[in-house]
């Protein structure tokens, strides 16, 4: 495999060679690119299979303009990182192939074994795009079984387990009620939502707080009219929850 290298940090550069000449020599570096408008001017002349690509250069301009800005329809890449958070969960969502530094040497051999067997599209490059841009504006990234869709915050109710899966219940931009079915279980999205009001009410049920319109006894009632039954055993600690939330500020 011909590969180029995208990195204007001289000690990544010359890190990421040392590990591919020592485990990984079927991978030839035919080029080093040091900022992203010389990777933007030289890249097309070159002939190469796989590029690894910083997202961040000191020039200003990032991976992503360099994408949208070259003209490719099919590229084997991937991306090297320090900590963008944001682009490290859109990554997580779509997976897409990237190692974050400093390079580990199995993750950098298992994303070049993944990059062989992988065409990263434009039409992923917009889902990438898309979901960083969600993730800056807050929010929810949710990932269905055939669709990926872009949820305000407020637009979402609960979320059910249902056997492995899980059920959210959203309202759509005409605010018509709908379903959504998720192949991850409901202590995934649990931890995925943790920076947002999402409460466990119940281990069949994730609530959105803010559409909490009222609590007492067994259940809970939401903006929408939906009732859901709260844990016996957590009933106290989830009810103070929901009242400290309604009443911060």
């Amino acid at each position: 495999m011909r590969a180029v290298i995208v990195e204007d940090e001289k000690y990544s550069v010359l890190n990421l060679q040392k590990i591919l000449q020592e485990y990984a020599p079927d991978v030839e570096v035919v080029a080093v690119l040091s900022s992203g408008r010389e990777a933007l001017e030289k890249l097309p002349t070159l002939v190469f299979d796989l590029v690894f690509l910083d997202i961040q250069f000191n020039d200003d301009f990032d991976a992503f303009e360099l994408l949208k800005a070259w003209k490719w329809d099919r590229l084997q890449v991937i991306f090297v990182t320090s900590y963008n958070d944001y682009a490290l969960k859109a990554f997580k969502f779509n997976a897409i192939d990237y190692v974050t530094k400093p390079i580990d040497k199995d993750d950098l051999l298992l994303a070049i074994d993944k990059a062989k067997n992988k065409i990263f599209r434009k039409q992923e490059l917009e889902l990438l795009l898309r979901t960083i841009d969600a993730l800056h504006k807050k929010e929810l990234v949710i990932k269905g079984q055939n669709e990926t869709v872009f949820l305000p915050l407020g637009k979402v109710l609960y979320l059910n387990a249902e056997k492995e899966y899980s059920i959210v219940h959203y309202f759509d931009s005409q605010n018509q009620k709908r379903e959504l079915i998720t192949s991850r279980h409901l202590g995934y999205w649990e931890s995925e939502f943790s920076e947002y009001p999402f409460q466990r009410v119940h281990k069949s049920y994730l609530v959105n707080m803010e559409h909490i319109v009222s609590f007492g006894g067994k259940n809970i009632k939401l903006s929408d009219g939906t009732r859901l039954e709260i844990a016996r055993d957590r009933r106290k600690e989830i009810e103070l929850k929901i009242l400290a939330f309604k009443t911060q500020g």
